[in-house]
């Protein structure tokens, strides 16, 4: 692959906050800052957003045009949209130099997809958008951070950029349409010939993909045929750039730019709107060379009258070769003709949130997912992601939102994507959650929840009937197992209280052996049901005779609401006889643990670590020896259900290329409810093969 300076070796709403809320309650508060840290790296990270990635870090002038460039492309866009990520908490690790923690990027399966694309764009972005979150791919990644107290600084920029993209090269040759950069910034020079009057804007190909319809409030759109009134009205002034406001058509917001600079700039759209309704399915990326006049064209869905009163919104100037920073032109209600009263949209549906900034309403559920109205009261651009949403007490787990942000004071419909939703449902009660951002600087979101809002009174509400055998029952939260699935543990969560509620496992065991690796992390609506799946390696054609393992309940809404459910091998099957025997050559023994060194795999250096105790164990390295040798890259913070055998895995890197014969490591070991206080556990270089 071509990399950006030099080969660089070795990621949504995020799916969840909970890395950051465990860290706060398990460790001291420098842990919590860097994963605080950590979040706005990968936020913008995972929204391409170079200008907010800059702030958090290092990075060299390539890597940020190599982001912007990835950010232009509509296939790799396609997947980072359904991007999520997990700052796990637990691995803060600190040394003289540097504070390190580890994050898993969930990506859909964009192999798979291209495969089924068979080289066109269009089917691309369709199988990619009709993936649910269970066809996923998984890209680790270690974030290294200098400074103190509150104030850190990503330090490895660059490896992060590369580590997370190196694998997109496939999407971006896909995507790539004539005139796009290369995501590296190294693009062959083109070859010189006389310049020709033409449009700065290129016709579309075969590949260009057209924007995804989205329903719009009132009024109703023009027939597809017609256009607004012309205009020539300047909306944005600088030293870099005037821009024209022209006229809106059935192929979107048509734009006018005058480049005052000596260089080629790219305009693109971040959020606009026309008299009052927002856009939300903006796809705009065109490039004015310097000393130049050229059209620009938002391609959207948007209704409009024949004369157009005012534009809101946020229009980014962008210079791929850095003589300046990219920064918006923020228009909050720029008048184009001042003989026109635009009416203000007004919500149809029924509301579910209000604030000072925000009041968003349930408008319907159709054959895509559920559409909402929201009206952004602010004079800024208003993001937004989604945490939970449920009908009728039923919990959608795969949710996604693949549109833009809502322009200042205008209303936009916001289609929120699911492959569970019934459009035939009838719909009595909503419940959700969104996180809500009117900081354009920062990366701070409020919570929006909405507690089971009646609908229609008419229409009887059943939630989902919790199948199986509880395993955790308390005030907040009930979870019963249900069935083991090729994928992993398939358990049913009902959310008994009035907000979205965070529900993690930590860990979990089968018949007394834990699940590497275990993944269960789910905003559950306020009072809803649903089924999923703990997802890990497991056997499914056993029977189950005991459960063991933790949850994490928590709520992303009052950051001291965090706490752990531990499961004492609870009996599903009296009948099934019930052990587990740990493997390897015991190397360390203590009253909470017995650490076994089983050899080595492509994961790493493997371990079954035997829980004495009654509590869920989380276990780190340190100052690792492999053959007599210093291991370097050393990353490890997994956990081990409580009365069971666990697997662990050390991931790192040793010179010598022979056999594991000896080995040598500092273990930490503590739990994250404070059961057990932490403390290390050295091993002595001990012989092991």
């Amino acid at each position: 692959m071509n990399t950006f300076a030099k080969k660089v070796t070795c990621f949504v709403l995020s799916l969840t906050m909970l890395g950051s809320m465990a860290a706060c309650a398990k460790s001291d508060k420098k842990s919590s800052d860097v994963v605080e840290a950590a979040n706005g790296v990968m936020d913008a990270l995972t929204a391409l957003n170079s200008k907010k990635l800059e702030k958090t870090g290092e990075f060299s002038e390539d890597a940020l045009r190599y982001v912007e460039n990835m950010k232009d492309n509509q296939a790799v866009s396609a997947v980072m949209k359904k991007a999520s990520y997990e700052v796990d908490g637990d691995s803060v690790k600190e040394s003289k130099k540097k504070t390190s923690v580890k994050v898993t990027v969930t990506l859909p399966d964009y192999e798979a997809a291209l495969d089924d694309a068979d080289g066109a764009m269009d089917a691309f972005i369709d199988a990619v958008d009709d993936m649910g979150k269970n066809d996923t791919k998984e890209i680790d990644l270690t974030l290294e951070f200098k400074g103190e107290d509150d104030e850190f600084s990503l330090s490895n920029g660059d490896d992060v950029v590369s580590n997370l993209y190196e694998e997109l090269e496939s999407v971006y040759a896909i995507g790539i349409k004539s005139g796009d950069a290369d995501p590296t910034g190294t693009e062959t020079e083109p070859t010189e010939t006389e310049p020709v009057a033409t449009e700065t804007t290129p016709a579309p190909t075969e590949t260009t993909p057209e924007p995804t319809p989205t329903p719009s409030p009132t009024p109703t759109p023009a027939p597809a045929d017609t256009s607004s009134d012309e205009y020539d009205v300047v909306i944005f002034q600088d030293d870099n750039v005037i821009i024209h406001f022209i006229k809106v058509d059935s192929e979107g917001i048509h734009f006018k730019v005058e480049n005052l600079t000596t260089f080629e700039i790219t305009i693109q759209a971040n959020a606009l709107a026309i008299d009052g309704i927002s856009a939300t399915d903006i796809i705009m990326s065109d490039k004015i060379a310097g000393g130049t006049t050229g059209d620009a064209l938002a391609k959207c869905e948007i209704p409009f009258n024949q004369q157009i009163g005012t534009i809101s919104g946020a229009i980014r100037i962008v210079d791929f070769d850095n003589n300046f920073k990219t920064y918006s032109a923020d228009l909050d209600n720029v008048v184009i003709d001042a003989n026109v009263t635009p009416e203000a949209p007004a919500a149809t549906g029924t509301a579910l949130f209000a604030d000072e900034n925000v009041k968003i309403s349930f408008k319907e559920i159709n054959n895509d997912g559920i559409v909402f109205e929201v009206e952004n009261l602010t004079a800024v651009v208003m993001g937004l992601r989604i945490d939970s949403a449920a009908i009728n007490g039923k919990n959608y787990k795969d949710l996604y939102y693949t549109g833009k942000d809502i322009a200042p004071h205008s209303m936009g419909l916001v289609l929120i994507k699911t492959d569970e939703v019934d459009p035939n449902e009838a719909v009595g009660t909503v419940s959700g959650q969104f996180e809500i951002n009117t900081d354009p600087d920062s990366f701070d979101y409020y919570c929006a929840p909405f507690n089971t809002v009646v609908v229609d009174a008419n229409v009887s509400v059943t939630p989902p009937a919790m199948e199986g055998t509880p395993i955790l029952d308390d005030a907040n939260v009930t979870v019963t197992y249900k069935s083991l699935s090729d994928k992993g543990v398939v358990v049913n969560i009902e959310n008994k209280t009035d907000r979205d509620l965070i529900v993690q496992a930590e860990s979990l065991s089968i018949n007394m052996r834990g699940i590497y690796d275990v993944y269960l992390s789910l905003h559950t609506a306020p009072h809803s049901v649903c089924e999923v799946v703990a997802k890990g390696e497991i056997d499914a054609t056993q029977q189950v005779g005991t459960i063991g393992g933790a949850f994490i309940i928590a709520d992303d809404n009052e950051r001291g609401f965090a706490y752990m459910y531990l499961l004492d091998n609870v009996v599903i099957d009296s009948s099934v006889s019930v052990s587990a025997t740990p493997e390897g050559t015991m190397i360390y023994e203590d009253s909470n643990v017995r650490i076994y060194y089983t050899g080595t795999t492509e994961k790493g250096l493997s371990f079954d670590v035997e829980n004495l105790t009654k509590y869920n164990i989380t276990m780190q390295a340190d100052k690792v020896k492999v053959n007599g040798g210093d291991a370097s890259s050393v990353v490890m913070s997994d956990d081990v259900a409580p009365y069971g055998v666990s697997q662990i895995v050390l991931r790192c890197k040793w010179e010598s290329t022979d056999p594991v014969t000896t080995f040598g490591c500092e273990f930490r070991i503590f739990s994250w409810d404070n059961g057990i206080e932490t403390y290390k556990a050295p091993v002595a270089e001990t012989q092991v093969g």
